[in-house]
């Protein structure tokens, strides 16, 4: 197999995985920040063991500076604790078309405090974000809608957008790897307390389906993501990301019945020809 279809598959089955977690989240029915303690709590074990094989453990304490690492790490938690709540209390293609309208409140944290410029492009990227996010409360607002759901959805998608914000300011100084490591390490000790005050009852399927959360959908998928970067440009890899709403929503549908609207799909589309906008814009910038 050459190196740019290796590249190709992986990023495809990384999308693919994490298209899929939703599933799993409502299979588990767990409140979402006892969902999250366990994803992480079963992924560390596996990502702790690459980042070794990869950078050393030298290399992994050098932390310096940490608070993006330890901020990050919080945020991370709050994003999915906030996904995986409105999974649970709206249907899948809301919660996903809020939740990646995230990259554009990352473009306007980058423009107002790290000064980064805001072209044509940037605009043009923001005003579609914001009607397909629109297009996404509209059927919320009818009798029958969840208009809690869209705003738990929505808030998911400002703090994956904070995410995206902290992580660009920690990538100055750590590789995305061990960024990631220790966000998914702060995140096991920020959930923690939270699962003394839920009342959840854990059987073996449950717990195999946690095992699974975490060691397929958080650990193998981002070592698909990151090792498929070796063989593929970035700005492929920013279109590729945009199919994970798109499976979700699919998977949604066949294994929920969860029907999507017209204007659930619209919104979704000009969500991610926004997002893919912003990132390759981007990846054309790092190239100079």
């Amino acid at each position: 197999m050459k190196p740019k279809h290796k590249g190709l598959l992986e990023m495809f089955f990384a999308t693919f995985i994490w298209g899929s977690i939703p599933l799993f989240s409502i299979w588990c029915a767990l409140p979402s920040v006892v969902f999250v303690f366990f994803r992480v709590l079963f992924a560390f074990p596996c990502m702790l063991f690459y980042s070794i094989r990869r950078f050393g453990f030298k290399e992994l304490l050098k932390v310096k500076p940490i608070w993006p690492l330890i901020l990050s790490g919080i945020v991370l938690s709050l994003n999915w604790i906030f996904f995986f709540w409105a999974i649970n209390i709206t249907d899948i293609a809301t919660a996903v078309v809020l939740y990646y309208f995230g990259p554009v409140f990352t473009i306007i944290l980058a423009v107002i405090f790290l000064k980064e410029p805001l072209n044509k492009t940037l605009i043009f990227a923001i005003i579609i974000a914001f009607m397909g996010a629109f297009l996404t409360f509209v059927p919320s607002i009818k009798p029958g809608g969840s208009v809690f759901g869209v705003f738990i959805a929505l808030v998911s998608g400002l703090l994956y957008g904070l995410l995206g914000f902290i992580s660009k300011i920690a990538t100055s100084s750590h590789s995305s790897v061990k960024i990631t490591i220790y966000q998914i390490f702060i995140s096991i000790f920020f959930t923690f307390p939270f699962v003394f005050f839920f009342k959840f009852s854990l059987n073996l399927y449950v717990i195999l389906l946690l095992i699974v959360t975490g060691i397929v959908h958080t650990a193998l998928a981002l070592f698909l993501w990151y090792d498929s970067l070796n063989y593929i440009k970035v700005s492929t890899s920013a279109v590729f990301s945009y199919l994970d709403p798109f499976f979700a929503i699919a998977l949604g549908f066949i294994f929920l019945g969860q029907k999507p609207t017209i204007m659930q799909i619209a919104g979704i589309i000009l969500i991610s020809i926004s997002g893919i906008m912003v990132s390759l814009k981007e990846s054309a910038q790092k190239s100079y």
